[in-house]
């Protein structure tokens, strides 16, 4: 079985597209096989300070999944610095490229004949993508996949020496290091270039979104196993949206030993996410339900919005649970919004919890 289908059965349905934590439970079993006992940490732990130490340092290529040989000669004939938010991108990344809300960036950096070049960027609140761009003086440039895997070889053989790796992406704003989950689209998975996706890793932080200024200086630093080699790319950012809608629901449903409410659905021209927050009775047990409760996004039409990924963590208070989802937004500005609890265990059928449906209209400023 590979790395892929191991992923994608490690975490419940919207959790296979977060890369962070899936990557994390692989990790786990990888090393608890090849290596002599460890200790478990307990679930909370992953969900928090574990995740964000190991599976940060990890970049999974998990999506929609390898692209075909004609495919994939055609990604090859692109531009070598843009144009793959309008081929490679989900909706929304489309949307923003044809309305002209992208920042032509076009920084690289060159060691031992390795060029790493971040050209298009996207930033609007909740998610920063870009373009990133890995080629060899030789002209060959493999794809992205190859370098990912020898850097995730290198970090499985630091652990079991008990050494501490570098993380392979690293980011800062201001000076300031980011608790982020990256992500390499993997449609594009035979291209040496890719759309790395950074969000912030709730986890660690408790939150969905940036606390960052409209405008700020941005540092990835990208460590590549294959040559030992550190590469630094500063640049300054802005928002690139003009989109900020902000919905929420100060009511609570219930469902029987938990209640539930929504925190905040968050739309721009890029991203719709989706923040829920459990709320469970003393002594109940919070883990199953917390990571089995699934969520579809419906419009006034019926429409389901298309999930790009989630996480599912402990809230920051006691007996809660945190579920936080990213959907692509619809093509036009919806009227009304219907969150749709379900639960997906052991079946293919969604399981619908009415009593705990949230319709929010949108208001738009």
């Amino acid at each position: 079985m590979n790395l892929e289908s191991r992923i994608r059965q490690a975490k419940p349905a919207y959790l296979r597209a977060n890369s962070d934590q899936a990557e994390a439970a692989i990790l786990d079993k990888m090393l608890q096989r090849e290596t002599a006992p460890v200790q478990k940490r307990s679930r909370i732990g992953r969900g928090s300070i574990a995740i964000a130490a190991a599976a940060a340092v990890i970049i999974c290529l998990i999506g929609s999944g390898f692209v075909s040989p004609m495919m994939a000669s055609a990604l090859n004939q692109l531009p070598l610095i843009g144009g793959l938010f309008g081929q490679a991108g989900d909706a929304g990344l489309k949307t923003v490229a044809e309305q002209g809300m992208i920042q032509n960036v076009n920084t690289s950096v060159t060691h031992e004949g390795v060029t790493f070049t971040i050209s298009d960027m996207m930033y609007d609140g909740t998610r920063i993508s870009m373009v990133l761009t890995r080629e060899t003086s030789d002209g060959k440039n493999p794809p992205l996949k190859k370098w990912v895997d020898k850097s995730r070889d290198v970090y499985i053989a630091a652990l079991k020496k008990d050494e501490t790796p570098s993380d392979v992406i690293e980011v800062r704003a201001n000076g300031v290091k980011l608790a982020v989950s990256r992500h390499l689209a993997s449609d594009i998975a035979y291209h040496h270039s890719s759309i790395l996706t950074i969000q912030p890793d709730v986890g660690a932080t408790g939150s969905s979104a940036f606390d960052l200024p409209e405008r700020f200086e941005f540092e990835v630093k990208i460590q590549d196993a294959t040559i030992n080699q550190e590469f630094k790319l500063t640049f300054p950012v802005e928002r690139t949206t003009n989109q900020y809608i902000v919905l929420a629901s100060e009511e609570a449903k219930t469902q029987g030993d938990y209640d539930m409410s929504i925190s905040k659905l968050e739309m721009t021209e890029a991203t719709m996410q989706l923040e829920v927050l459990l709320h469970f009775k003393a002594g109940q047990e919070m883990e199953p339900i917390g990571d089995y409760m699934n969520y579809d996004i419906v419009n006034e039409r019926g429409e389901v919005a298309t999930l790009l990924g989630g996480t599912s963590t402990p809230g920051a208070a006691e007996n809660t649970y945190l579920n936080v989802l990213m959907f692509e937004p619809f093509k036009e500005l919806p009227k009304t919004l219907i969150v749709k609890p379900y639960k997906q265990e052991n079946t293919r059928e969604k399981q619908y919890l009415k009593d705990l449906e949230f319709t929010l209209p949108v208001i738009s400023k």
